[in-house]
């Protein structure tokens, strides 16, 4: 059986062959975008060795990755809502593979530099890309569950970067494992190209000029949309939290091994994973999808809240954050489809690409504020700033659904 036969067995019987196909493409390109997003990682050893710099130097790359995507977010989803959705999707993979297969061919660091920069260009995007495709590709009975495959896909690409990386750099050298991983975005670029008529674009989604401009602004600033940037931004702080320091915190309170510790980490992540697919089938079984966020988001604040206190062993606390990885996965179709039915119809593109940029401000703060904790001895605290930010972000749910949508 292929991948995509197997992928097709797992589908709900009520997506069509071309939802199939739609959800399959969009998917599989955000498997790679998360693949590359952490595809250094293994590598940075044999790098520093042959670059002949240090980490510091080599940490400036995934910087300038990251930087180069979040200024070009807002610019790429209002062209998503000039010129549609395809075209931007097909040339940002094109841009994001090219420059990790040039990647591999360079001996330069600061070559290096560069391209990893055009590729956070070209990484930048996918959110308004695939919400935009999906929205416009999927019947809306069972778009919570295209949503949860989708969000799937992104965490099974983060799951498996590392291995593949690390296997590749045993087998051949950093240089040929970004060529191959780069080659084979390119491939992917050009089959998503290929069946570009199967990936439906609403043409009420293309708006030009001024107006466009002034009504990206004033949906932007309404108070609805600001408080779902909000609620990215401490939501996915409170996630980047769990997952940068549970390792150290772990380690640090309950003198458990790094190898305990990051068990327990993995166990986070894999019920984030297994409950995506289950929030999924949930969105699309509710019209009250504030109330699955409130009630999931309560649920992690209580448990890491818990965790946080000291008084759970360390297998109880164990318990509590496979809890909280759980909330973690079950809530994000609803997040999804909330963003998706509260933003303007011809404007999703940027309402989804300026949510996309309090998620990465989230992600990227979160660490340094939790690092700040463990430096003051105070590990516990990492765990007591995941449940604040998680009763932050209930607040935010309950101010957007107390002020009107955009227009």
């Amino acid at each position: 059986m292929t991948a995509s036969s197997k992928l097709s067995s797992k589908l709900p019987k009520q997506f069509s062959g071309k939802e199939v196909l739609v959800i399959s493409l969009i998917s599989a390109g955000h498997f790679l975008s998360h693949f590359y997003v952490i595809c250094l990682a293994p590598l940075l050893l044999q790098m520093a060795a042959d670059l002949k710099v240090g980490f510091a130097e080599l940490g400036l790359i995934s910087t300038a990755f990251f930087a180069a995507g979040a200024t070009c977010q807002m610019p790429a989803g209002i062209l998503v809502d000039r010129i549609g959705a395809r075209r931007v999707l097909f040339v940002g993979m094109f841009i994001l593979s090219i420059a990790i297969t040039f990647a591999g061919l360079t001996t330069s660091y600061w070559g290096l530099l560069g391209l990893f920069m055009l590729a956070g260009v070209g990484n930048c995007v996918f959110h308004p890309c695939d919400y935009v495709i999906l929205s416009s590709s999927v019947d809306e009975k069972y778009l919570g569950r295209a949503f949860s495959i989708h969000s799937f896909c992104g965490s099974a690409g983060f799951a498996i970067s590392p291995v593949t990386m690390a296997a590749l750099a045993v087998w051949f050298d950093w240089r040929t494992s970004l060529l191959i991983v780069g080659v084979g975005g390119l491939i992917l670029a050009l089959i998503i190209l290929t069946f570009q008529f199967s990936l439906r674009d609403s043409v009420t989604r293309k708006n030009k000029g001024k107006g466009q401009l002034w009504s990206t602004w004033h949906a932007l600033i309404s108070r609805r949309i600001l408080s779902h940037f909000v609620y990215f931004t401490t939501s996915s702080a409170a996630t980047s939290a769990l997952t940068a320091f549970t390792v150290v915190v772990l380690v640090a309170y309950y003198g458990v091994s790094e190898k305990y510790a990051g068990a327990v980490l993995t166990a986070y992540l894999i019920s984030a994973s297994i409950g995506v697919i289950f929030g999924g089938i949930l969105a699309d079984r509710t019209k009250r999808h504030d109330l699955v966020l409130i009630i999931t988001m309560l649920v992690a604040a209580i448990s890491t809240g818990i965790a946080a206190t000291g008084i759970l062993s360390f297998w109880l606390c164990t318990f509590a954050l496979m809890v909280a990885g759980l909330t973690k996965g079950i809530v994000a179709p609803s997040r999804d489809l909330m963003v998706r039915n509260d933003a303007p119809a011809a404007l999703l593109g940027s309402v989804v690409a300026f949510v996309t940029v309090g998620f990465t401000f989230g992600n990227g703060l979160a660490p340094v504020i939790a690092g700040w904790f463990v430096d003051k001895n105070a590990a516990l605290g990492v765990f007591w700033m995941a449940s604040g930010l998680a009763l932050t972000a209930i607040s935010c749910v309950l101010i957007a659904r107390r002020s009107a949508p955009p227009k």
